[in-house]
Parts: C-alpha cells; structure tokens; sequence
C-alpha cells in the first residue's frame, strides 16, 4: 500500500477523451462508449463490441461497465443490448488537449446535442473522489482504469489517494471481497 517514490514529479495532463462516432471507428471491442442522442441526453460507463447489421441496420451491442468485468472476471454471461449505430460513440484520447481549469461554469459550458468531451482535471482540485475513475501516472504512463477508495489524507507530507483497478473495484462492488489498494500521490491523479 506504499506510495512509489520514484516518481515524485507531475507529469503532463492526459488527453481529453473525445467523443467519436462508432461508425467511424475501426475497432469498437471493449472500447469505452457514450450513448445517446440530441434532444435526449448522455449515457457513460458502457462498454461496447463489434458492429452487427440486424435488418439492414447497423447496430452497435453495448453493456454496462459493471456487466463488462464481471464477464472478463468469468462470474457470468454478460447480455448485451443492440443500440443502433449512430447513438454510440467512441471515447477516444486526443493528444495535446491537456486540461482547463474546472473554475467557472462558463468555462464549462457545452452543446447538450453532442456527446461531451471529457476533460482530465487535477484531482488536487476535484472533490468527493471516492468512486470516481481516474488517469494514474504509474511506471511513466497514464493508466485509465483505475477507481478512487479514499478521498485525499496525508503521508509524511506528501498528499495521496487511495486507488485500486477498476477491474478490481468492481469486483469488490459485486462480490463484497477486498480490492489490493495502493496509495497514489494527488499530483499523478487526474478524474475522468
């Protein structure tokens, strides 16, 4: 449960998770979705797989996140729903995009038509942590399945959150067994 002190530093921002429409996308297995449409609303947390076509209509088979690993974990069969293409779109990292301040709405503001982007911010300046899916800066990269336990304590003057693998969170929202979590520095966390 000990903090890694070979990385003290903050790295760079991860990129923006943008939405693109899974038509477009070449390989939808296991990507992380949005769904939903204008004048309706957003939907986050599925997953999704290949496109079939269903009476001449291209149709996209999406889960939950949570039905997702219980069917990587190998606790049950995982039954999809066929939602049509055009409602689904692909959450893909694009480079460069860095991360804004959360500061005013009006910095905030977004077309509720589209699916919105989803920016990074510094957990240091995000509360209520606990559950929330964050970017890890971990062995020199950005991981971005990884859920929050803890809200923000303090080691030896170091800020930290206590962090387990999503894969691992939801098992333990299932099954009720203890993830393995691991303290991260504040400054290596960003929320999604």
């Amino acid at each position: 449960m000990g903090v890694d002190d070979s990385a003290a530093g903050a790295p760079e921002p991860p990129p923006a998770l943008v939405p693109v429409p899974a038509a477009r996308a070449i390989d939808l297995h296991s990507s992380r979705v949005v769904l939903g449409a204008a004048g309706s609303g957003w939907q986050f947390d599925l997953r999704a797989d290949d496109p079939v076509t269903r009476d001449g209509m291209l149709m996209v088979p999406l889960i939950t996140e949570a039905d997702y690993y219980r069917a990587v974990d190998g606790d049950g069969d995982a039954y999809a729903s066929l939602v049509p293409a055009g409602d689904v779109y692909v959450q893909r990292p694009e480079p460069g995009t860095g991360s804004p301040r959360p500061g005013y709405l009006i910095e905030r503001l977004c077309d509720p038509d589209a699916p919105p982007v989803r920016r990074p911010y510094p957990a240091s300046e995000v509360p209520h942590l606990v559950g929330r899916r964050v970017w890890f800066w971990t062995d020199g990269l950005f991981r971005d399945d990884f859920r929050c336990v803890s809200e923000a304590f303090e080691i030896d003057g170091d800020f930290c959150v206590r962090v387990v693998e999503e894969r691992a969170w939801y098992r333990w929202r299932r099954t009720g067994l203890f993830p393995k979590a691991q303290d991260a520095y504040i400054q290596h966390l960003w929320t999604q």
